[in-house]
């Protein structure tokens, strides 16, 4: 009996890259790919695994109920929710198992390939924190290594590593949790070790693709997965060693410190306070500094110590030093209240600190601290208390709602709820923006009630079990109109296209392929211009054979509605990829997908290749063809409507090379056997 799973992600991309891990793994005898909706892609493999048959059939599901949608009937995340999580961070994708009429969540992933460092590094560490939560498996993949390019040359600045301590928090957080969560490192386009010295002690025997691949067939299976998760950590921990061998080891954990803790299990904070070396302290400039703050790091760093790293903006207060702590912080601010500072000086356990600036200079808030609190909680063992300090700008709106009703506030901003969820104690010492009579505000809140409220072990689910809900979804988005238009070209004209960029909403925009002379040649760290002389950043780049005596790139636009397009896009769809070219490609390698990739050495010629500039959009939402021909100056038009199980796409054509190119495109779908289905119809 075919047994079905599904795979929830972000966009199609993300679903299909896991799609793909499996299919790797597997080695089936045959994929049968097709849309059983116009926003679901379906693939069934047939295979032997671990002395058995299997039949699997995988729908993938693209684009979750986000930003107040009723894209789906049902909401998947809702069993996660049900179980404990309650950061306003979701994974990127989920996979699941489908039994009669419920949905079992069997895992969940987190894709990653931006640049790791700095506070990047912890970003979606609440992510891992609130998922992980569940008992739902939790697995974060880390393309490695990324680098940050110069934006005139675009050459590779010098390379930038996470700190130990982020990749650590997953193992600690599984031995605490006693789920599992964990990072995973797999080797990026940018890996070469022969162009860069800093990798040179790197084993490369710590990828875990293989692995990972490995663990997620098996847990679908329910197979043991017990070496898998084994062999994750273990890699997961050397990696975190080959980090902590780069930093200063006179403000940072040296690799035999983490060894250490990882051998005998030792709490981190104890550990830290033990083998103090290095205290915490904020690097705050004057002009970034606020009312009393630079007073406060100063009493930070008389009575403080390290949490693994001077160079994170945790650390810790040991319980013996609170009372003077608490009394410091009195001083500084003789009007706080004389209670909570009494509670302050708790020495019963120790007090981790996380010191940040929160807010930008207009109140909305900076992503990456999200995940400060999380990454904190993930290195501690819960038996500590938290202090939150912000000293950057917050909303007037936002203060009032933090002191009258903070719920509502944490409903309305993941960075709050973030800190009201996490913290024990709050100090602000911050401007307030968007209220005249008031300037600036010095409080301290406890908030431990709160925190007790969200952090309290929720287990409404255990199961991780829903009822299962349509493939169809309730409404079309520019998610849908990139899976149609993703699906025709690799799909149904898999044979004479090459996909060199699919970026629907969610994507990550890390890079652009093409063919020439044999090679994949692939730019990087793609820039985000916007302009028609730099160029507009396309969705789709499509790579087209046997239509021109030279290869066709197809750039596409992609929106929900035609009205959308910016004015004269088609000029920057062109105009980005000819500028992209007139730079060295990052990395190159043969066509063979399972090649290395290394280092180009010669540039890519423009003048090599034809190059159609297109938009694609809801027909539902169309203007005349002629009104968005004059706005958008695209040489062609992809006007997509829905149907029971595809597509029926429109093309209009304007320039004679479009004109050709879509003549090309109706020949070849309706001279294809395997489009018997008719899931694409294109007139």
């Amino acid at each position: 009996m075919r047994k079905i799973y599904r795979i929830h992600g972000d966009n199609i991309v993300e679903c299909e890259r896991i799609a793909n891990l499996i299919i790797n793994e597997v080695h089936p005898r045959n994929v049968e790919k097709t849309l059983i909706s116009p926003a679901t892609i379906s693939e069934s493999i047939n295979f032997y695994y671990s002395g058995k048959y299997f039949e699997w059939s995988l729908e993938l599901l693209p684009g979750f109920n986000k930003a107040g949608r009723s894209r789906w009937k049902g909401d998947i995340f809702k069993s996660l929710r049900e179980n404990g999580s309650f950061l306003d961070e979701t994974p990127d994708a989920i996979i699941t198992a489908i039994d009669n009429d419920k949905e079992k969540i069997l895992c969940a992933i987190e894709f990653c390939s931006a640049l790791q460092a700095g506070n990047q590094a912890w970003q979606r560490s609440g992510r891992a924190f609130s998922t992980g939560r569940t008992g739902c498996p939790y697995i974060y993949i880390v393309d490695f290594v990324k680098y940050e390019l110069d934006p005139k040359t675009r050459e590779r600045k010098s390379l930038r590593f996470p700190n130990a301590a982020v990749p650590y928090s997953y193992i600690n957080f599984s031995r605490v949790s006693g789920n599992f969560v964990a990072q995973v490192y797999v080797r990026s386009e940018s890996f070469d070790k022969a162009s860069d010295s800093t990798l040179e002690n790197f084993d490369e025997n710590n990828f875990a693709e293989k692995e990972l691949s490995a663990f997620l067939v098996k847990t679908m299976a329910g197979l043991d997965t017990s070496a898998e998760r084994t062999a994750i950590f273990k890699k997961n921990f050397n990696v975190v060693c080959f980090l902590a061998e780069s930093s200063k080891p006179t403000t940072n954990f040296t690799p035999s410190d983490w060894k250490r803790i990882y051998e005998v299990h030792e709490d981190e904070v104890n550990y830290c306070i033990t083998n103090a070396r290095f205290n915490f302290h904020k690097v705050i400039t004057q002009k970034g500094a606020h009312g009393h703050i630079l007073e406060v790091v100063k009493l930070i760093d008389l009575l403080s110590v390290g949490f693994t790293s001077r160079e994170l903006p945790i650390g810790i207060i040991p319980a013996e030093n609170r009372i003077a702590f608490a009394n410091g912080i009195q001083k500084i601010y003789p009007r706080f209240d004389a209670d909570i500072i009494s509670q302050l000086s708790n020495t019963g356990k120790n007090l981790v600190l996380c010191l940040m600036k929160g807010f930008k200079p207009h109140g909305d808030d900076n992503r990456p601290d999200r995940g400060l609190l999380p990454l904190a909680s993930m290195l501690s063992d819960n038996k500590n208390e938290t202090l939150t300090i912000l000293y950057g700008p917050v909303l007037f709106k936002n203060y009032d709602l933090l002191l009258n009703h903070p719920k509502q506030l944490a409903r309305t901003n993941g960075l709050w709820k973030s800190i009201l969820s996490l913290s024990d104690f709050l100090i602000l010492d911050v401007p307030i923006l968007s209220k005249p009579s008031v300037k600036d505000v010095e409080e301290i809140i406890n908030t431990s009630a709160l925190k007790q409220y969200y952090t309290h072990n929720k287990q409404d689910n255990p199961n991780l079990k829903s009822k299962v809900f349509s493939g169809k979804p309730q409404e079309y988005h520019e998610d849908d109109v990139d899976t149609g238009i993703h699906y025709m070209f690799t799909t149904i004209l898999k044979d004479i296209c090459f996909e060199g960029m699919c970026n629907p909403p969610g994507g990550d925009w890390s890079g652009f392929s093409i063919i020439d002379n044999g090679k994949e040649k692939r730019w990087l760290s793609l820039p985000r211009v916007s302009s028609n002389v730099h160029g507009k950043r396309p969705d789709h780049i499509l790579e087209i054979f046997e239509v021109f005596h030279k290869p066709l790139l197809l750039s596409i636009e992609s929106k929900e509605k035609s009205s959308d397009l910016e004015p004269s896009v088609g000029i920057g769809l062109i105009n980005y990829i000819k500028n992209l070219m007139s730079y060295l490609p990052n990395a190159e390698r043969s066509i063979n997908p399972y090649s290395s990739w290394y280092s180009a050495t010669q540039k890519v010629n423009f003048d090599n290749f034809k190059i159609i500039s297109a938009a694609a959009y809801l027909g539902k939402y169309a203007e005349e063809d002629s009104v968005v021909y004059e706005n958008s100056q695209c040489d062609m038009l992809f006007i997509m409507s829905p149907k029971e199980a595809g597509w029926k796409i429109r093309i209009k054509a304007f320039t004679p090379d479009a004109i050709t190119l879509k003549a090309y495109i109706l020949k070849v779908i309706y001279s294809l056997a395997d489009n018997t289905d008719n899931t694409i119809e294109v007139e």
